[in-house]
C-alpha cells in the first residue's frame, strides 16, 4: 500500500483519522460483500426447497413435462447461484491485503500485536469456505441433472 501526501501537508504519524477512515472502509467493503455472499446461498437454498416440493408434486403426479421444467429451471438456478457467490466472493478477497496492512499499521501504531487478525491461516480459512461451496454447489447440479434425466426418461 503506498502512503500518499496529505492534502493539507499533515505528517504521516498525525493521520490516525485517516487510517481509521481506510480501514472502516475496508472493512465494509469486505463485510459488505461476503454478506451478499452469504445471503445468495440462504436465497438458493430456500428456492431448491420450494423447487424439490414442486419436482416431487410433479413427479408422484406423473407430470414428467413438469418435472423436467422444474428440474431444468433448478439447474439454471444452481448456475445463477455459483456465479453470483463466486463473484461476491472474489469481489471480498480484493479487500483483504488492504485490511491486512491497515491492521498491520494500526497494531504497529498502537503497540497491539493482537489487533491484526488477518493471519496466513485466514487466508487458508476463506479458501476452504470457497470450496465448500463449490462442493455443494457442484453437488446441486448433478442432483438437478439427475433429476432432470429422470424425468425426461419417464416422459
Amino acid at each position: 500500500m503506498t502512503v500518499r501526501e496529505s492534502p493539507d501537508a499533515h505528517a504521516h504519524a498525525d493521520d490516525t483519522t485517516l487510517l481509521a477512515a481506510a480501514l472502516d472502509h475496508t472493512w465494509a467493503w469486505y463485510d459488505g460483500r461476503r454478506k451478499r455472499a452469504v445471503e445468495v446461498i440462504n436465497y438458493y437454498l430456500v428456492a431448491t426447497a420450494i423447487l424439490l416440493t414442486a419436482y416431487t408434486s410433479a413427479i408422484n403426479g406423473k407430470h414428467y413435462g413438469f418435472a423436467a421444467a422444474i428440474a431444468a429451471t433448478g439447474l439454471v438456478l444452481t448456475a445463477l447461484a455459483l456465479a453470483a457467490a463466486v463473484r461476491e466472493t472474489r469481489t471480498a478477497a480484493l479487500a483483504v491485503p488492504a485490511l491486512k496492512e491497515l491492521q498491520r499499521r494500526f497494531a504497529d501504531r498502537l503497540s497491539i500485536d493482537s489487533i491484526s487478525m488477518f493471519k496466513p491461516s485466514s487466508a487458508r480459512l476463506l479458501g476452504q469456505g470457497r470450496f465448500v461451496v463449490l462442493v455443494a454447489l457442484g453437488l446441486a447440479t448433478v442432483l438437478n441433472a439427475g433429476a432432470l434425466i429422470y424425468a425426461l426418461v419417464h416422459l
